[in-house]
C-alpha cells in the first residue's frame, strides 16, 4: 500500500478581488432584455402580416362574389327571358332584384348583397355610346347597367361591380 505524499503549497499572496463578478450578470440581463424586445417585435409583425393577408382574402372573396352575381343574373335574364325587370327599370326607375332571386347565396356566405338594374338611355343617344346597328335597322337598342354591391358587415370590406346590358327591341 502506498500513501499519498502530496504536499500542500501555501502562498502568502491573497486571492484576487472578485469585484467584477456582477458585470457578467448585468451583461446577461441586458442580452435577455434585447432578445425579449426582438421577440415581441417579431410576434407583432407576424400578427400584422396575418391580418393583412386575411383582409386581402376577404376583399378578393367580395370581388368574386359580386362578379359571380353579375354573371349569374345575366345568365338568369337570358335563360328565363326576364324582360319584366328590364321593362320595370326602363319605365319605373332603378329596380332592386329581390334577395330570393340572388344567385350567389349559400349558408356559409357571410356577405350582404344588393343587385340593381338601372336604365341608362337609348344606346347612341349621347349618354351611352357605341351603337352597333344602323339607323335603317328595324330595331332600337336600349342600354342598362347591372350593379352588384357586396359588403361584409362591420369590416369595411366590400366590392361594387357593374356590367352593361344592351337590349334590342323592335321600333
Amino acid at each position: 500500500m502506498q500513501k499519498n505524499n502530496a504536499a500542500t503549497i501555501k502562498s502568502n499572496t491573497p486571492a484576487p478581488d472578485r469585484k467584477q463578478g456582477g458585470a457578467v450578470l448585468i451583461v446577461c440581463l441586458v442580452m435577455l432584455t434585447i432578445l425579449t424586445i426582438i421577440g415581441i417585435g417579431t410576434t407583432t409583425d407576424i400578427s400584422f402580416q396575418s391580418n393583412m393577408v386575411r383582409n386581402s382574402q376577404l376583399r378578393l372573396n367580395a370581388f368574386n362574389t359580386a362578379l359571380s352575381e353579375l354573371n349569374g343574373q345575366y345568365r338568369k335574364m337570358v335563360d328565363e327571358n326576364r324582360e319584366d325587370i328590364l321593362n320595370e327599370a326602363q319605365f319605373s326607375g332603378p329596380v332592386t332584384i329581390p334577395a330570393a332571386d340572388l344567385t350567389q347565396t349559400s349558408a356559409n356566405n357571410p356577405f350582404s348583397q344588393e343587385v340593381t338594374v338601372v336604365y341608362l338611355a337609348p344606346c347612341g343617344s349621347g349618354q351611352a355610346t357605341g351603337s352597333m346597328i344602323g339607323s335603317g335597322s328595324p330595331f332600337q337598342e336600349f342600354c342598362f347597367e347591372l350593379n352588384s354591391i357586396v359588403e361584409l358587415d362591420n369590416t369595411g370590406v366590400g366590392s361594387s361591380q357593374t356590367s352593361g346590358i344592351k337590349r334590342l327591341v323592335p321600333k
